[in-house]
């Protein structure tokens, strides 16, 4: 959550938008701190100015804070937070502060903590904001009016909900089409039901945030199975989803959690990071002993050893453009069942033109080199091999990750580098074993 307000019922305004003192922007400064650094500049800091940056933290950096302060800060600052902000906080505190926290909330407020919690972090449930303006379509625009001026307009509203008695949902009237309108108007007559998107709680939080990319939307109101109005889902979370995405995507392909923090101790970093290592570590013994089965072919021609390399890096790279083509596709929904064998024709014929146009270059640059037209045949020949093979696997593994429920940003280039150099060696060496030896 990304809620700058003071107050749990969520009234107060958020900081100018790109000052220094703004608590996303104190929030990146924090995060690009030394560790000591950074715990004084955070012990300096008020509880209601903690309760701003708080949420704007990723994880890792937000749970090292917390376990840096006692109960009483803890409790403190968790007070001046946001609903759905205090749901996070509690899931990284000890049991015990969590419920004194919790203890320490209104009935209502608990009641909407439950509510919250009831969803799992990759749904949209686990944004709930409570602030938006709902009311009766039995409503007067005069009325609706009065209402604002007495009460406010929360941050990022851009509609006013309608609900019946039982808090049906009812539809929206956007603030334009209400200011507009004849003060008499009954609000009922202005409200669209079927132009705008709901959002089911349940609903999962990839979805929604395609939703708001592709429609530009401000907010979008949330209604259960049963039709009543919980809350809305607001822009800036909708953002922060945008950016946890790209984050995830651009940290995953080397194997690492974005919500890792930039000064975390040594060991933590290191453990974390050796796991993938330790795998890289697998696929790299697995194209050695690839290798290996051709060791008399490469002591008899050693130029085969001096080109091995071109034949995996270029499939490596290719496989990589796809493989990152593939990710940004599933994660924005465009990749489905039915473009899939479109998408696979159209990136093998890719990677049959390059496999054509760099297997001339390698076999020239090769020719140059050693003056052997049979051994430049045998690098073009695996060059175009790898390119094609580098297409075929740079799709086909994110898509097989993601149906097994593999994270394919996580694991997807360790499976394609495996794939691209066993291939390549594979064909260059078996090539070149039946080509130049026999």
């Amino acid at each position: 959550m990304s809620k700058f307000h003071g107050q749990l019922d969520d009234t107060s305004e958020p900081g100018a938008a790109g000052s220094s003192d703004h608590p996303g922007s104190m929030a990146l400064s924090l995060e690009g701190m030394p560790v000591e650094q950074r715990g004084q500049q955070w012990s300096e800091l008020s509880p209601e100015m903690r309760a701003e940056v708080l949420p704007h933290l990723h994880d890792g950096v937000k749970t090292a804070l917390l376990n840096d302060m006692d109960a009483a800060e803890i409790f403190e600052t968790a007070s001046k937070l946001a609903v759905g902000d205090v749901a996070e906080v509690i899931e990284l505190v000890d049991e015990e502060v969590a419920q004194d926290i919790v203890d320490s909330l209104s009935d209502r407020q608990q009641q909407r903590l439950q509510q919250t919690l009831e969803y799992g972090t990759e749904q949209a449930g686990r944004l709930l904001d409570y602030t938006a303006i709902a009311l009766h379509p039995s409503r007067r625009v005069s009325q609706v009016l009065a209402h604002i001026k007495q009460h406010g307009l929360p941050v990022f509203t851009d509609k006013i909900i309608l609900v019946d008695n039982s808090k049906q949902y009812q539809g929206a009237v956007s603030l334009s089409t209400l200011l507009q309108a004849g003060i008499d108007e009954k609000v009922s007559a202005l409200a669209k039901i079927e132009q705008l998107d709901i959002v089911n709680p349940s609903m999962p939080i990839q979805e929604l945030t395609r939703l708001f990319r592709q429609n530009n939307y401000v907010s979008l109101p949330v209604v259960n199975d049963d039709g009543i109005f919980l809350g809305r889902i607001t822009l800036d979370d909708a953002i922060d989803l945008l950016q946890g995405e790209a984050d995830h995507q651009l940290m995953g392909l080397a194997g690492l959690d974005e919500s890792e923090d930039l000064f975390a101790p040594v060991i933590n970093s290191s453990a974390r990071r050796a796991v993938w290592l330790g795998i890289n570590l697998l696929t790299a013994l697995l194209a050695s002993w690839v290798i290996g089965i051709f060791e008399d072919t490469i002591q008899k021609v050693v130029a085969l050893a001096v080109l091995m390399p071109i034949v995996a890096s270029m499939g490596g790279i290719a496989g990589s453009q796809t493989l990152t083509i593939a990710i940004r596709g599933l994660a924005l929904g465009q990749i489905n069942d039915k473009n899939q064998l479109l998408l696979l024709r159209k990136e093998l014929l890719v990677g049959l033109c390059n496999g054509m146009l760099w297997a001339l270059g390698v076999a020239v640059i090769a020719y140059l080199w050693f003056r052997d037209p049979t051994l430049c045949l045998v690098l073009a020949a695996a060059v175009f091999v790898n390119l094609i093979a580098a297409a075929f696997a740079g799709l086909l593994i994110p898509l097989a990750l993601e149906r097994l429920k593999i994270d394919p940003a996580l694991a997807g280039s360790v499976v394609l580098t495996t794939v691209t150099d066993l291939v390549g060696f594979a064909v260059f060496l078996g090539l070149g074993t039946i080509w130049l030896l026999n």
